[in-house]
């Protein structure tokens, strides 16, 4: 009993300080003047903050847009980042369906995890709504350029009847193919496979797909395409 007793206000301690370090507890505390509030609602207090802040992101707007433009003087940031938004959507859409047959790559694989991950359980990503959309990182070699996009938003999660408002981010890559005889082995790694069937492209030479015929060029035309996503 003492023990099951230790346990439970060890986790209430480490909840306290975890939200404290977050600053959240600490102006809660100011603002009930450390009066007429014990620990359990406190704690409860913290929480309910916690699902109305947005996830912060790292903005890197400022310092890529200008060099991606450099290098891709074409491009249309605004339509990337409401493509990257739009595989947000997509991904969830699937998790709710539990079908993500319409999905690819890496981004299909990570759509199958998170539907592992609720373990057969219904769920449903309510009243969806995306805060913002910025670069978070941009690369480029001889072979490939990466834009690394991230997404704050929110949603209503509902498992068993139970609703909880849910503040999430996540990050998106885009990919562009500048030299296909750089890239060689290093395809798989790409995660690009056929828009039709889902099967990997074993070589960016292919011009069709080798198990079901479609063709796959213009997937590594000179565009950039969704590649990876991932919540952090």
């Amino acid at each position: 009993m003492y023990f099951l007793i230790g346990v439970g206000v060890l986790i209430a301690f480490s909840v306290f300080v975890y939200f404290f370090a977050k600053g959240k507890i600490r102006r809660i505390l100011d603002k009930a003047g450390f009066s007429g509030m014990n620990l359990g609602d406190v704690i409860k207090e913290a929480r309910l903050e916690d699902q109305e802040e947005e996830k912060s992101l790292s903005s890197m707007d400022s310092i890529y847009l200008e060099q991606i433009k450099r290098d891709f003087p074409d491009i249309n940031i605004n339509e990337l980042k409401r493509k990257a938004e739009k595989v947000i959507l997509d991904v969830f859409n699937a998790v709710e369906k539990s079908d993500t047959s319409k999905l690819t790559g890496k981004i299909k694989s990570y759509a199958d995890d998170m539907i592992n991950d609720y373990k057969g359980k219904n769920v449903k990503f309510n009243d969806f709504k995306i805060h913002k959309t910025v670069v978070s990182s941009y690369k480029k070699d001889n072979a490939v350029a990466t834009i690394y996009f991230s997404s704050s938003f929110q949603y209503y999660l509902e498992t068993n009847s139970k609703s909880v408002k849910t503040q999430d981010r996540a990050k998106v890559e885009f990919i562009y193919i500048i030299d296909e005889n750089e890239i060689g082995e290093e395809v798989n790694v790409l995660g690009i496979h056929c828009p039709n069937c889902g099967s990997p492209i074993k070589s960016l030479g292919e011009k069709k797909c080798s198990y079901c015929g479609s063709a796959v060029k213009e997937i590594i035309g000179k565009v950039f395409v969704p590649n990876d996503i991932v919540r952090y």
